[in-house]
């Protein structure tokens, strides 16, 4: 039987979506188009793809072998694009980028707006996950690099130290917190809190500290960025756990903001990047890596 390149992604799409429509539309094809090659597909290998139900559709355990493959195959096309790219920087590639909050807020857009100046006919899709999250998508093949911090189980996935990082408390100039030359969470979560909003990497970490303390933080005001949380913080609104790098970029901003060193283990992390092998990954992706470690001090 003949593979077609067009089924594969189609293949990937249905698994990302667990939606056929949705899939149909991310392969540039419509869904009635879409549900002729699965079906064109099945018939021809005599075996069942994929379960339709009122919930969508899942892939069957043929499907998953043909998904395991078909992320091979787009993985190697990948690899391919980037080494010829090094000969034709005409060529077009992707790269699949998942980080935590603080990594996309403070170490990626310098690096990124210089690698899109450098690789422009390379498109970047970078997406904010949990750190533990962004371990399984890279993983699964879901995306090309990972940026994580903290101690997680990285799953034997490859990994290259990035940066060391700390989380500060800050807060008015006036606040009683500011008394002590360090603090705990303990100490912290006394006062009405400023976080990011829920879901965000930071207010899960945080939340996930407070309840191994069987206390419950007071969450007072939540917003998008650091950039706001040091505004709500300025204003009275409450203290704030923030990455140090955050509060160096904005503090020149805020003149009526301190922060306080965290006297706990947790506030100190290792930012690292992660793949499957390094040794087998794009030249795009290698570019993207040379790029943030150049944009990092």
């Amino acid at each position: 039987m003949n593979f077609d390149l067009n089924d594969f992604r189609l293949i990937l799409n249905i698994a990302e979506t667990q939606n056929l429509t949705r899939a149909a539309e991310k392969t540039f094809i419509s869904t009635p188009a879409a549900s002729n090659r699965i079906k064109n597909l099945e018939q021809q290998l005599g075996l069942k793809i994929l379960e339709r139900s009122s919930q969508g559709v899942e892939l069957t355990e043929i499907g998953l072998i043909y998904l395991r493959y078909a992320k091979s195959i787009y993985h190697e096309i990948e690899c391919l694009k980037g080494e010829l790219s090094q000969f034709n920087d005409q060529i077009a590639g992707k790269l699949s980028i998942v980080a935590n909050t603080t990594a996309i807020t403070e170490y990626i857009p310098q690096a990124l707006s210089e690698y899109l100046i450098t690789h422009p006919h390379v498109d970047v899709n970078l997406k904010e996950m949990l750190s533990e999250d962004i371990v399984n998508i890279v993983v699964d093949k879901r995306a090309d690099l990972g940026i994580i911090s903290g101690n997680i189980d990285t799953k034997n996935l490859q990994t290259m130290p990035l940066i060391s990082s700390h989380l500060i408390l800050i807060a008015p100039k006036t606040h009683p917190i500011l008394q002590y030359k360090n603090v705990t969470l303990l100490d912290a979560i006394q006062y009405s809190v400023v976080t990011l909003h829920e879901g965000s990497a930071i207010q899960i970490f945080l939340h996930k500290l407070s309840q191994q303390l069987d206390k419950k933080i007071n969450i007072r005001v939540q917003v998008s960025s650091y950039d706001s949380i040091c505004q709500m913080v300025a204003a009275g609104a409450g203290i704030a756990i923030i990455p140090l790098v955050a509060f160096q970029r904005l503090q020149h901003i805020h003149p009526n903001i301190e922060y306080r060193e965290i006297d706990e283990k947790w506030a100190h992390r290792g930012f690292q990047i992660c793949a499957i092998n390094f040794n087998e990954i794009s030249q795009f992706s290698k570019d993207f890596i040379d790029c943030l470690k150049s944009h990092i001090h």
